[in-house]
């Protein structure tokens, strides 16, 4: 099937400064406990470092596969140049950023032993993703349609063609902290309104399965910005295009409260 390959260039480029930002607050926030209790300098925090290059890569990797995946309706070998190039942009960026910290510790030769360690285990990780996604595979599970881009497809009758909602890019955590229980609150009542009640199966369970994911992010303490910005926008774009125009205003305008309009 045919896709527009510069719509994908272009969103999995899109996706990049959101992981530079999420690998730079998990490192900082790593870093500021581990002087608090006095480690920093230490094996540990390279330990650490390995932990978290390792964690935010995989998730990345992942979520890219998914998309290319739903995007392009299959794996095929030119969807995978994609998201190799994605693959490796991601990889050497973690490991700059990993590099760069490690090396300030100077701790020596153990430093090095550590980052190459690193890259291998980045480099493994790499190479299963790429060979899973080619055979439709991610995981032990095999890649399947969302329902959620189905009822998208459906509502607009053009693959991707949901309208962006006003939520912009400077996420704010006190303002997060102030609003993340209304968020949930405004997420479960938009569950139980008169205008999801009125929606197909299909379109619940879209609806639903999206809201789950918004939620499991809005109750953490330290939420992924991006993740939540994304499927928030694809919440709210969702519920938009179902009709459910009251019981998303309320999620925007929270979602605006923490990220600006």
């Amino acid at each position: 099937m045919a896709f527009d390959t510069a719509y994908l260039g272009r969103s999995l480029d899109n996706r990049l400064p959101d992981v530079y930002e999420v690998l730079a607050r998990e490192i900082n926030t790593m870093q500021a406990k581990h002087a608090a209790a006095g480690r920093l300098q230490s094996g540990a925090t390279l330990i650490a470092f390995e932990e978290i290059a390792a964690s935010q890569f995989k998730s990345t990797v992942a979520e890219a596969s998914k998309f290319t995946f739903e995007f392009t309706a299959g794996h095929e070998p030119e969807a995978l140049v994609y998201l190799t190039n994605f693959a490796n942009r991601v990889q050497q960026m973690i490991m700059a950023e990993i590099t760069e910290k490690a090396d300030r510790l100077n701790l020596g030769a153990v430093t090095a032993i550590q980052i190459e360690k690193v890259r291998a285990k980045l480099e493994r990780f790499k190479e299963q993703a790429l060979a899973d996604f080619s055979h439709g595979m991610q995981g032990s599970e095999r890649l399947r349609k969302d329902p959620v881009v189905s009822v998208i497809n459906n509502q607009t009758n053009s693959p991707g063609a949901i309208q962006q909602v006003g939520i912009g890019d400077n996420f704010s955590q006190t303002a997060f902290t102030q609003n993340h229980n209304e968020l949930v609150a405004a997420i479960d009542r938009a569950l139980i309104s008169q205008e999801f009640s009125q929606l197909s199966p299909e379109q619940k369970e879209a609806f639903s399965d999206t809201a789950a994911v918004v939620k499991e992010e809005a109750v953490k303490a330290e939420p992924d910005a991006g993740r939540l910005k994304r499927w928030g926008r694809r919440l709210v774009d969702l519920g938009k295009d179902l009709g459910m125009k009251v019981a998303t205003a309320e999620i925007v305008h929270l979602l605006a409260k923490m990220f600006g309009a």
